[in-house]
């Protein structure tokens, strides 16, 4: 079949009423392969760090090899929606998938530094393209009124496929191929309700992002705290499971010390995001970040303490720390018309996305100097260095005014533009075409 055949055959339409329970399937079905990928995902970047702590390799090599991976996925991102325009969606899909899943078996074959570097950097870029495709699905499959709601679960099943992926850990030994294994088949997987769903195929919704000065002069703090807690949770996604590995952790240890910071976020971050609505949302973006870096304080001086411990300090961390992203976009999002929210909530997914790239290298060279605390040194530095700034700004600029705040969005973490279109608050204008129903 032709290129141009197989474009006619996946724009082709399905209708279905909106609302209707073959509609609630199809959505159904994009979020289960969104939430294969992510498990996957989420698995491979705690294996890789405990199998190289196992291999000898430094915590500088490490943080490399982890920061590559950010930097793939910011590139995948810009470039995924082009490829898809050129060859359609279902085609890059599936090749994307299959590239990632071959990446995943790659890592246990060949482990070399130098060789991950670019094994982590080619599965960054996949799993970017995976993210915005099935994003896009989201977008095309959902009607204006519902789009907050889907939002709201997708950031759900997002979080909850990443526990699953650090809780997957222990079903073998990170020396095993068995783990690499497990990564590559869910990626496989992941194919399967993304292709036999009856969804339609979207135009890619392409990057509308508001320029960095623009975002500057909406929202200092929203911009500052974004890039902040992304260096931080950056370092705890690459680093955490190497501290954890050097201080003694057993697999199943690591697994739920990682685990257990993103249930802490699950949590807390709609009892947080509510109590932004009724008051200065920077107040609450400023105390969360001042709890989330004592918290590592707590964490970089408790490396000789029990499991409960540093699991108790985990929760805090993940709980406090997590959240701020999207109350962060919120922030900026109460400074602008509805129709900006979307180039605005974009724009901070990108600087998102850098901090998350600058963060593991640099906490690594903070651990090689100081050892394995220093991964919380460096992290409440920042969240220290930002709760500093956001107070600055509080005494700057008064508050935002009851009446023009808009009500707390979850956005997950570890998303691509492709999503934004689906927050509520936005015009409900999403470039690209709109998918059959």
């Amino acid at each position: 079949m032709s290129i141009a055949q197989t474009k006619a055959v996946e724009s082709s339409s399905f209708p279905t009423p909106p609302g209707s329970p073959q509609s609630a399937l199809k959505i159904s079905a994009l979020l289960a392969g969104i939430g294969l990928v992510i498990v996957g995902n989420s698995l491979q970047g705690t294996l890789l760090g405990v199998r190289a702590g196992l291999e000898g390799m430094t915590a500088e090599t490490i943080g490399a090899f982890m920061s590559t991976y950010f930097i793939g996925y910011a590139v995948g991102s810009v470039f995924a929606p082009g490829l898809v325009e050129r060859v359609g969606h279902i085609r890059v899909f599936a090749a994307l998938a299959s590239v990632a899943s071959a990446v995943a078996l790659a890592h246990a074959i060949i482990v070399e530094a130098s060789v991950w570097v670019a094994l982590r950097f080619i599965h960054g870029a996949c799993h970017a393209g995976l993210i915005v495709i099935a994003e896009s699905w989201l977008n095309a499959g959902t009607e204006r009124t519902n789009r907050g709601r889907v939002l709201g679960i997708y950031g759900v099943v997002a979080n909850v496929a990443w526990i699953v992926g650090q809780l997957m850990l222990n079903f073998s030994p990170p020396s095993s191929f068995v783990p690499f294994a497990v990564v590559s088949i869910c990626l496989s997987l992941a194919l399967v309700p993304v292709s036999l769903s009856r969804a339609g195929v979207p135009g890619v919704v392409s990057a509308s992002r508001s320029r960095f000065t623009r975002l500057l002069e909406i929202s200092p703090v929203g911009l500052v705290g974004t890039f902040f807690v992304a260096l931080s949770m950056g370092a705890f996604w690459g680093m955490g499971p190497t501290f954890a590995q050097d201080i003694g952790l057993t697999d199943a240890g690591i697994s739920l010390f990682m685990a257990i910071a993103m249930t802490g976020a699950l949590l807390l971050q709609w009892p947080l995001g509510w109590v932004s609505d009724i008051t200065d949302r920077r107040k609450v973006i400023l105390a969360a970040s001042a709890v989330g870096a004592l918290a590592c304080v707590g964490l970089a001086l408790s490396v000789n303490q029990t499991l409960t411990v540093l699991l108790a300090l985990s929760f805090i961390f993940g709980a406090l720390t997590f959240p701020v992203y999207s109350l962060c976009v919120a922030h900026a999002n109460d400074q602008v018309e509805r129709d900006e929210v979307v180039a605005v909530a974009s724009g901070l997914t990108l600087v998102f996305g850098a901090g998350a790239a600058i963060g593991p290298f640099a906490a690594s060279l903070v651990m090689a100097q100081i050892g394995p605390a220093g991964l919380f040194v460096f992290c409440a530095a920042v969240l220290a260095l930002f709760s500093g700034y956001g107070l600055w700004r509080i005494r700057k600029r008064a508050p935002t005014a009851p009446e023009e705040k808009e009500s707390f969005v979850v956005m997950p973490t570890g998303t691509t533009h492709a999503s934004m279109p689906l927050h509520k608050h936005g015009s409900g204008k999403a470039p690209g075409e709109k998918a059959p129903a």
